[in-house]
């Protein structure tokens, strides 16, 4: 019985100093992940280089910004043919599909209907 509760004990501490671990990565490690957004484009400004992003799987409102050089797919619209689509090819209604990171400044955007949008930047 004492054997059996002191593996206990040692596999509780060790479990806990693993999650430590786990959670002492800094922010920016944790922040830079990419990920995919799939959804419909609400609106386009080709001189801030920004998309307004409706995401189709959930309720959020993306605000991507497309830095010079990143492409993305558009899956339905006139430029969903090529294989690759900068942001001069986006209109409105457009679905797109855009691997993002988050930002490092700022992660949420308040839009002038009172909406929240969460801040990303294209990454591919």
């Amino acid at each position: 019985m004492k054997r059996i509760s002191s593996l206990f004990a040692i596999a509780v501490i060790s479990v806990l100093s693993f999650s430590t671990l786990g959670m002492s990565a800094t922010k920016t490690e944790r922040g830079s992940k990419i990920f995919t957004i799939e959804g419909r484009v609400l609106r386009v400004d080709t001189k801030a280089r920004t998309m307004l992003v409706d995401d189709q799987s959930s309720d959020k409102l993306y605000l991507v910004t497309v830095p010079q050089g990143k492409t993305f797919k558009v899956t339905f619209g006139l430029a969903m043919n090529r294989a690759e689509a900068g942001i001069w090819q986006v209109n409105s209604n457009d679905r797109v599909r855009i691997e993002c990171k988050r930002s490092a400044s700022e992660h949420l955007a308040r839009l002038e209907d009172g909406r929240q949008a969460i801040v990303l930047i294209a990454a591919r």
